[in-house]
Parts: structure tokens; C-alpha cells; sequence
């Protein structure tokens, strides 16, 4: 029995060494499963490797660990011409385009040296990322992809063949590397992935790729994925904010950026409390919801069902079911969120400010007096969302692009097509410490009835309201509430007390309805045309009024 067992240790041990085939799987039966019987992903993963330097045996080099190969066979199998022009790209630093913080495509984004979150439920499952904030949703529901559109992350296809994930992966550019040594590829790649749970704490992810025009075969890398168990949750790397922050082109504003932990918190005063206490307002005069995309022709209209609206969705222990594709009736938010005629570059807004009755921002003068410098042309360029970093919140819910919630156990999480994310969690856990600051905030959910209230914090100040240059601090306090109407419509409201910029609480409201769309993807930070021209307008204001002061 012995000698029997110990051969099998050594077989096993000289599989693992040649093919990495010796896993660690146990039973199906100690694999944690959904409500459907699938295994359970959802939770906090990373790789614990070197394969986003490169995935081929390397070593070390300036910026660079070494680390051994996760490809079947240990090379990738270029075409020669195809060789030459990688040796070609990799000459050049700047050449690979996470260099410049471009979205890392698929099957980069899984390796890199980044926790990174999944979400499950049985029709989607979630894929955010802690590096720039990017997102990936694998439709399991059996339905199509969209055909003649390409994307930075590709478009992602699941079913399930037993215990393991398999993910379709097409439509992907031609603008992203595989690692950090030139490893390109055509827009006719393909990729399949397999996620298998080998224990509930690891998953063997395996990625064969196929693309005709630069590999002479297809070819797979396979690697572990191992859940974090100490952390709940991942926080931002905002790749470009960074980088803009760290050269100057992103300059730091005293007076609503986080100071840091050194400086006095900022205490909300004490009769704001009842002002910001969550409660329900009418929404403002709306119209019929418009289906598509805004800027974009709308489809044929459909003929309008007769009768009432769909009931309110439910969850299987009584919630609202709130999963879905959205579009914000934000009433021209993004440009003013009180009422505002059409000008040269804004469009008319119907105002969503409930509180004050007057529909009016409770400004202190200063801000009064910033919020008119921001309009002036050269402060285009400090608008962050020109610079396409994340709108922050509530920016984010009324930027009129569309949205997707899901609602996995234990969390509300928020997909924007205008690539970020934000995830709630419905658990009642307390929140970060206070010198956590990120872009999104940090937000906590509890259900009061059918209404989901959220209080986000830990905000850092660097955002924009509007592209009018409204203002929020770092000392901001968001409280959302989430109230169903009807199965196709959500009455959104958030109440802002922010006492660094106003002189007691305010409060927005507006629809989100639901839509039967899908996410596509906005890489604006990858198209962004705009911003080298804000900048060009920017400085000649400042040379101008360097010039004027020297006369």
C-alpha cells in the first residue's frame, strides 16, 4: 500500500513538473456553490506570478522580475515575420501600450499584478479590476454577442461544461500586447478561457489563443489564481490619474483635494443631520424615456404595451431585483444640475434639484466664485472627466452614458459603459478608515423596505459635478436612495452634504430606466482627441497672463 501510494506521489510530481497537470483538486462536493448549483468564484483573486512582464522564461531587467514561462511548450509560436516585428516593438518602452494606460484587453488583464474582483449571478458574471477602474462581464445567458464592433476588453461569452467556466472571447482590437515584451497580436485573435476551482481558494485559469495572422498554431497559457482571504474588497489604481498627477499635468487643488491624515477631519455640523436624513422626494417633471444611446439615433419605436407597468421585480429572498441595463433620465445634469437654458456649448437642463425648493446649490461665496473661474474656457482642461479619469459619485449615476447593475449575494455593483465601476455591500460592514481615499468613494448599503439606501465617504475631492465646474470636497458625504416604482423604473435620489462648499445639505432626484441593451465600451481615456487642445487653450491663457503681468 505504501510503495503503491508513493509511486503515485511521484507520478504525480513528475506530471506537475513537465505539464503542470498535477492540480490540487478535491472532491465537487467541498467546492462552494451558487444557489444553481454552479461553483461559486465570486470573491477577491490575483495571480502569483511574474506572466504580466512576460509570459515566456525570462529575466529580470530595469522594471522587470524575472519569472518562468505559463505557456504550453514554454514559447510562443510567432510566424517569423511576426517574430521580427515583436523584436521590432519591444526595442521601445513607450511602445507598449499599458506604458500609456491603455486598457490591457483579454487575456492581459487577468495576470496583471492586480487584485481584482468577481461577482457571480446565473446570467452575468463580474469582472472589476483595482487597475483603472476597468470592468469585464461574461454573459452566461445564452444570448449573442453585437456583431461589427470591436473593443479594448473584447466581448465575453460564458457557458458552463460541468465545474468549469468556459469564456468565449471575440471582437477584440488589434491595440493591445499579451505582456510587457512585444508580444502583439492581429484583431483576428481568439481566446477561450477556462476557469476550474481546483479548492475554494484557487482557480486553474487556462487561455488558448488563436490568431492566424501572427501565430503559426493556437497556443495556451495556464496559471493559478488564488482567492485573497485577507481582504474583503479592492480598492482603485487609477493608472493615468496617477501618472497625470505624478508629471504635473494633473494639478492638485488645495481647497477640495484630501489634505491627508496629518489634517483635522471635517466634522458635518450637527443640524445637517436631520436635513441629510434619508428620505423620499417627488421626482422632478420627466419624459418618456427615450430607448438607445444619447447622441445616437434612437431605434424603431416598438408599439407601447397596453395596460400597466411591469410589477416590481423581486429577489428570491423578497428585494427588489434591480439587475439590469439603465439609462439615467438625468435632465441635463452633466451640464448644471439646476434648470439652465441651451448655450454655445451645454445643452438645456430641466434641473434635478429637489432640495433646496428653490432648485438652487447652497454654494458658499468662494465656491460661487470658483464655479465662475471653471467656466472660464482655459479651465476646461481641469474638468477630470476631460482627462477621462471616473466621474465619482453622484457624478457617475447622471453622465449620460449607460449603466448596468447587478445584484450577486451580498452586493448592489454598478457597471458604466464609461469604463468604471462601484461595488455596495449589502453585509453592514463598517467603512474604510478615514485616509482612504478614492475616486468612486466607499459605499455601504441597508435596505429600508424596498429602498436600498447607500452612504458613500472617503471621498478624495478631486472630482467635478458638472462639466460646469459645480464642486464637492473631500469632506463630501453621499446618502442614494434606490427606490423601485415599477420593474422597469428606478426613482434615484442622493442628498450631498458637503460643509467645506455648502451651507447645508442639497439633494438631487431622477429616473434610471431599465432598457434591454447591453454594455458596449467607451475607452475614452484610448480616443480621447480633446484634451491636448484644453491644454493648448490653458496654457496660452496662462502665458497671456504671464506676459500681461511683466508690462
Amino acid at each position: 500500500m505504501f510503495l503503491r501510494a508513493a509511486a503515485r506521489v511521484a507520478a504525480c510530481l513528475i506530471l506537475a513538473f513537465v505539464a503542470g497537470a498535477c492540480s490540487r483538486s478535491q472532491p465537487a462536493s467541498t467546492l462552494p456553490r451558487t444557489a444553481d448549483g454552479k461553483p461559486n468564484l465570486q470573491g477577491v483573486w490575483q495571480v502569483r506570478n511574474n506572466a504580466a512582464f512576460g509570459l515566456e522564461d525570462h529575466v529580470a531587467r530595469h522594471e522587470m522580475p524575472a519569472g518562468r514561462s505559463v505557456v504550453e511548450g514554454r514559447t510562443i509560436p510567432y510566424l517569423p515575420d511576426a517574430a521580427k516585428q515583436r523584436l521590432e516593438l519591444v526595442a521601445t518602452a513607450e511602445n507598449d501600450p499599458l506604458s500609456k494606460c491603455y486598457m490591457p484587453g483579454v487575456p492581459r488583464i487577468m495576470y496583471m499584478p492586480f487584485p481584482f474582483h468577481i461577482y457571480q449571478t446565473r446570467d452575468h458574471i463580474a469582472l472589476t479590476f483595482e487597475w483603472s477602474q476597468v470592468h469585464r462581464t461574461i454573459h452566461t445567458n445564452g444570448v449573442p454577442g453585437p456583431e461589427g464592433i470591436d473593443f479594448w476588453m473584447g466581448d465575453s461569452r460564458g457557458r458552463w461544461e460541468g465545474d468549469t467556466l468556459v469564456v468565449d472571447v471575440k471582437d477584440l482590437n488589434d491595440k493591445t500586447w499579451l505582456d510587457t515584451t512585444g508580444t502583439f497580436h492581429s484583431d483576428q485573435i481568439h481566446v477561450v478561457e477556462r476557469y476550474t476551482m481546483t479548492d475554494p481558494d484557487t482557480i486553474q485559469y487556462e487561455a488558448t489563443i488563436e490568431d492566424p495572422k501572427v501565430f503559426s498554431r493556437p497556443w495556451k497559457i495556464s496559471m493559478p489564481i488564488y482567492r485573497h482571504k485577507d481582504r474583503e474588497r479592492i480598492l482603485e489604481y487609477q493608472c493615468q490619474a496617477e501618472l497625470e498627477e505624478a508629471s504635473g499635468d494633473f494639478e492638485r487643488d488645495p481647497r477640495t483635494w484630501y489634505p491627508g491624515p496629518t489634517a483635522k477631519p471635517v466634522e458635518i455640523p450637527a443640524d445637517w443631520a436631520a436635513m441629510a436624513a434619508p428620505k423620499s422626494f417627488d421626482l422632478p417633471a420627466t419624459s418618456e424615456p427615450t430607448p438607445g444611446r444619447p447622441g445616437q439615433a434612437a431605434p424603431p419605436e416598438a408599439a407601447k404595451p397596453s395596460g400597466p407597468p411591469p410589477p416590481i421585480r423581486r429577489m428570491a429572498d423578497g428585494k427588489p431585483d434591480f439587475s439590469g441595463f439603465y439609462m439615467a433620465d438625468g435632465g441635463g445634469g452633466n451640464y448644471g444640475l439646476g434648470k439652465h437654458e441651451q448655450d454655445f456649448l451645454t445643452p438645456a437642463g430641466r434641473g434635478i434639484i429637489v432640495d433646496p425648493a428653490d432648485g438652487v446649490l447652497p454654494m458658499q461665496a468662494w465656491a460661487q466664485a470658483e464655479v465662475k473661474s471653471r467656466q472660464l474656457p482655459e479651465r476646461g482642461y481641469d474638468d477630470p472627466t476631460a482627462h477621462c479619469f471616473v466621474a465619482g459619485v453622484p457624478r457617475s449615476m447622471y453622465v449620460p452614458s449607460p449603466l448596468h447593475i447587478l445584484q450577486p449575494p451580498g452586493y448592489l455593483v454598478i457597471l458604466h459603459e464609461r469604463m468604471s465601476w462601484r461595488a455596495v455591500p449589502l453585509d453592514g460592514r463598517a467603512h474604510l478608515p478615514d485616509e482612504v481615499r478614492l475616486w468612486q468613494g466607499d459605499s455601504v448599503g441597508t435596505w429600508d423596505g424596498d429602498t436600498l439606501v447607500v452612504e458613500t465617504t472617503n471621498l478624495n475631492g478631486k472630482t467635478w459635478l458638472n462639466e460646469v465646474g459645480e464642486i464637492v470636497s473631500h469632506a463630501q458625504r453621499v446618502i442614494e436612495r434606490f427606490q423601485p416604482i415599477n420593474g422597469d423604473r428606478i426613482h434615484y435620489q442622493a442628498t450631498v452634504s458637503d460643509p467645506l462648499v455648502y451651507t447645508r445639505p442639497w439633494t438631487i432626484a431622477f429616473a434610471l430606466n431599465r432598457q434591454k441593451e447591453e454594455l458596449l465600451e467607451v475607452a475614452c481615456h484610448e480616443d480621447n482627441q480633446d484634451l491636448q487642445h484644453l491644454k493648448d487653450v490653458r496654457d496660452e491663457a496662462r502665458a497671456k497672463a504671464r506676459t500681461n503681468s511683466t508690462r
